[in-house]
């Protein structure tokens, strides 16, 4: 089955927050910053498409911000590098200030559920921790975190309620519940109910 989570990062709006130590050559769109590691490691589009196999015109596209690559497709380019997700988006947060606009956070969406994610260092290493916030919509169903594969997830329910489904356990998770438990593990989340869930959790590899 085709991978078809989605990355949106919306373009920056004008917000009366500090900037801190902002690069002027990032931005917050997945294409700016593919843009802007492509040309720090002096390749040209040409031959980073290549590398990655994907065509010329939609490299362009998707640095262009016309068009949001799937994970996997990201993956695919980064792997050209080679650099991971982890270190991409942290590469990326790393140039932000300490506070995070609500409209700079990196959007994903995963079938019907949809993800606010922000990257998380510390003393600027790249450690591959994330925070976000997930809304599961009624009937949303979600098998796996997007970035996330080989570590470690524990989040709380902040707003209804959902299902986990743990190694072919079921828990009903109701607002104030909280889970942590190693991503190696089959799980999945579903929200049976007839309103909107919302948790906040974080994650982080190995």
């Amino acid at each position: 089955m085709a991978d078809t989570t989605k990355i949106k990062t919306p373009p920056r709006q004008a917000r009366d927050l500090p900037k801190g130590n902002v690069q002027p050559d990032l931005s917050d769109s997945v294409g700016a910053r593919l843009l802007a590691l492509r040309q720090k490691f002096g390749l040209s589009q040409r031959e980073l498409a290549r590398r990655s196999d994907v065509t010329n015109s939609a490299l362009s596209m998707i640095e262009q911000g016309k068009v949001s690559p799937s994970v996997g497709s990201l993956e695919k380019i980064l792997h050209a590098f080679p650099i991971s997700l982890q270190e991409f988006f942290s590469e990326s947060i790393e140039q932000t200030s300490t506070v995070i606009a609500r409209d700079d956070f990196i959007q994903v969406e995963r079938g019907e559920a949809k993800f606010r994610v922000l990257p998380l260092t510390v003393g600027n290493e790249r450690d591959g921790v994330y925070l976000a916030e997930q809304t599961y919509p009624p009937g949303a169903k979600v098998t796996s975190q997007w970035m996330v594969h080989n570590g470690f997830i524990g989040g709380v329910v902040v707003g209804g309620s959902i299902d986990l489904h743990l190694d072919g356990v079921v828990f009903n998770l109701v607002e104030g519940d909280g889970f942590n438990f190693s991503l190696h593990r089959d799980h999945m989340f579903v929200n049976r109910s007839e309103t909107l869930c919302k948790i906040v959790c974080v994650s982080f590899s190995e």
